[in-house]
């Protein structure tokens, strides 16, 4: 797992959610908290379209997108402050590009599910996640790491996904 990965993992266990900002019709930015980012393989991710219509119809519109991911772990953050600095990026924006809405495979849904892990057996979790039928493709064009001042001031750029 890449390190644009592991921030993307460590923010849906954390938070339960990455942001995803689409454009308006009149251009103005709409963030969207998604539950269900998945990367897939290096510069590629999936969303499973499922509860997000204003995101849906910005998209159709135009595929630009970054999405954001933090890791809100009260432990992660205590460590870090306590240290003086971050030892892996507190967060990351992925910037790309998202496809048309299709059916997910079960492969997908499945790795979901083990992100999720247990939360998928409280009621709220089969409500939310039980069922994900359709998906979005997202390929991902740069990750850029988080700055947060001297926190952050060893991290170097990821660079694009595709390298």
């Amino acid at each position: 797992m890449d390190c644009g990965q592991a921030v993307v993992h460590r923010a849906i266990r954390s938070s339960l959610h990455c942001s995803i900002t689409s454009l308006n019709a009149d251009g103005s930015p709409h963030v969207t908290p998604i539950g269900s980012f998945l990367p897939t393989s290096k510069g590629r991710g999936i969303y499973f379209d499922a509860f997000n219509k204003q995101l849906a119809a910005n998209v159709d519109r135009d595929p630009r997108v970054t999405i954001l991911a933090v890791d809100s772990s009260p432990v992660m953050w205590a460590k870090s402050l306590l240290r003086g600095h971050f030892v892996s990026a507190p967060g990351i924006r992925l910037v790309g590009t998202v496809g048309e809405q299709r059916e997910s495979t079960e492969r997908e849904v499945q790795r979901f599910h083990d992100l999720v892990g247990p939360l998928l057996k409280t009621k709220g979790g089969v409500r939310m996640w039980g069922s994900l039928p359709l998906a979005r493709d997202v390929v991902i064009e740069s990750i850029e790491p988080i700055h947060m001042g001297p926190m952050t001031a060893d991290f170097r750029a990821f660079g694009s996904a595709g390298q």
